[in-house]
């Protein structure tokens, strides 16, 4: 009688992955290869790690699907980065959803407020926080220092209680409920 070899249970060591799960940490900022501080192009050349924060996003977006209007339409560019519910109907699901999610969860709406909290939140002296963070900090809404150590545990060890609070006290100026 012939017997496979297949049919043989024999135990294989299979390759461990505890250590990636291990690596990835959001309290030491350890987020995986996709969030380092330095990425490279398709091309092999080195850029630094853009981390948007849902607002920047949501405007990025209705500001490319404006102008993939105004070039299809051949209009000039116009200052509105609004867009129009006849749009949202003929938009694909998925960009429809995440539109609706941005539309929601975006907490700066207007594009001076955007610009102003990004530029307030990269300025140099917060050159040591990981675009992450930046992004992050420009997306929660933290009321206070503390809970912005909670959301974001890598901060604990980067600005003290007063430094953050300060700076989400000047977030907090540009916030649209404001």
């Amino acid at each position: 009688m012939n017997v496979s070899t297949s049919t043989v249970q024999q135990q294989r060591r299979k390759p461990t992955t505890v250590n990636a799960v291990q690596d990835e940490d959001a309290a030491q900022l350890k987020l995986g290869p996709e969030f380092d501080v330095t990425q490279y192009t398709h091309d092999g050349f080195e850029t630094a790690l853009t981390a948007l924060s849902t607002s920047e996003a949501r405007s990025l977006i209705n500001h490319t699907l404006k102008k993939r209007k105004n070039d299809a339409l051949g209009i000039e560019n116009t200052e509105d980065d609004t867009l129009d519910d006849e749009e949202e109907i003929n938009a694909n699901d998925v960009l429809r959803k995440t539109r609706e999610y941005m539309n929601i969860f975006s907490r700066f709406r207007e594009q001076q407020k955007v610009a102003a909290v990004a530029q307030i939140l990269r300025h140099q002296d917060n050159a040591d926080l990981h675009p992450f963070e930046i992004a992050q900090l420009g997306t929660l809404s933290c009321d206070g220092a503390e809970e912005a150590k909670t959301l974001i545990p890598s901060l604990a060890a980067k600005r003290t209680d007063a430094q953050l609070q300060e700076l989400l006290d000047l977030v907090r100026e540009h916030d649209r409920e404001n």
